[in-house]
């Protein structure tokens, strides 16, 4: 197992137009001395950020992930709001590997205030490593009304990691899906794999062979979440991506023929987490999944009788670095989350 070490030196303030060649400094003067260290990197990741708080966790999440998946990481703060400046820093995060040896991945932090927030999609796609896949790791709420600049942002990018649980708008929604639609960014949703085991659950209903007819037949879908606020929209996301991928399971259009609703329980924790699914079919029957918080586990109930899938784990949270590391080793997109993106948008439109 890899122990990560602290960085091979303190973060270091360079000039922007100088970071590539500050780089190949500090590695030099690495392998001259007497503990060498191996270079390594199997992706570019990107971190986009508008608060210091999101920089600095961008920074550490991506120094523990570069364990398991080495990588050059570009972490930016871009804040249209402050001063018009831009400066950057580097730095190594150094990882033990077999044999006592150091594998290091490089960092470069670059932040930008007022109209100078535009020089940093050509100085990232400078920096970029060559031959390379590309990740773009957009932390906090997607600023639709900067559209143009993200789409430049995300030009060279192969992958785009999002927590649409940060999404304040049914715009950020219809973004990501126009994004995968329209370009070979590939969309990958941190909080679309906190609902894998909500998906795995409802698919065990449908496993039966007399139950698999009856997927058509869905007529009403009741969604309750947890909620803190009345009107926050991230608090939504969850609800709208399980409808989404329930109705993308039967087919296009399917949507229109099914009353969704979506309820929201105002609480302080599990906030926009699912905690129950009801679907109601044409000859009034009904499913449900019930998430058992004690017990951490989720149960079915069809026709009366009550079991815990056993194709379902428990509904532990997933931490960030895990997530990102999960999405760095898969060598394709999930197709599934493509269609179901599209579906999402619309059905955000029914939110009351």
């Amino acid at each position: 197992m890899e122990t990560p070490l602290e960085s091979l030196e303190a973060e270091r303030p360079v000039d922007v137009a100088q970071i590539e060649r500050s780089l190949a400094e500090l590695w030099r003067n690495e392998q001259d001395g007497d503990n060498a260290v191996t270079r390594a990197a199997l992706w570019n990741v990107v971190a986009h950020t508008a608060t210091s708080e999101h920089h600095a966790q961008a920074t550490e999440v991506l120094g523990r992930a570069s364990a398991a998946v080495p990588q050059r990481s570009i972490v930016i703060h871009a804040d249209p709001a402050a001063p018009p400046e831009i400066s950057s820093w580097i730095s190594a995060n150094c990882h033990l590997v077999g044999g006592g040896k150091q594998m290091c991945s490089e960092e470069i932090a670059i932040v930008a205030g007022g109209d100078r927030i535009h020089r940093v999609p050509p100085l990232v796609n400078a920096l970029l490593l060559p031959d390379m896949p590309v990740a773009v790791w957009w932390m906090g709420d997607l600023p639709n009304e900067h559209e143009e600049y993200v789409e430049t942002l995300l030009e060279p990018a192969d992958r785009l990691i999002i927590d649409s649980s940060c999404f304040d708008s049914p715009r950020d929604l219809e973004l990501v899906s126009r994004v995968a639609a329209r370009t070979t960014t590939i969309p990958a949703d941190l909080n679309w794999v906190r609902l894998e085991e909500w998906r795995a659950a409802t698919a065990s209903v449908f496993d039966p062979p007399h139950m698999r007819g009856r997927l058509t037949t869905i007529r009403r879908v009741r969604v309750v979440a947890g909620a803190q606020e009345e009107n926050f929209f991230g608090d939504a996301i969850e609800s709208l991506l399980y409808a989404a991928w329930l109705t993308a399971q039967i087919g296009e259009g399917a949507d229109d023929g099914i009353d969704y609703r979506f309820e929201r329980r105002m609480q302080s924790r599990d906030v926009g987490q699912i905690a129950f699914v009801e679907i109601v079919f044409e000859d009034g029957s009904s499913a449900s999944v019930l998430r058992d918080r004690e017990r951490g586990v989720l149960m079915t109930n069809v026709d009366g009788i009550v079991s815990v899938p056993e194709s379902v784990t428990r509904t532990i949270e997933k931490k960030t670095e895990a997530l990102i590391v999960r999405q760095l080793k898969q060598s394709s997109g999930d197709r599934v989350l493509a269609r179901a993106l599209p579906v999402a948008a619309r059905l955000a439109k029914r939110l009351r």
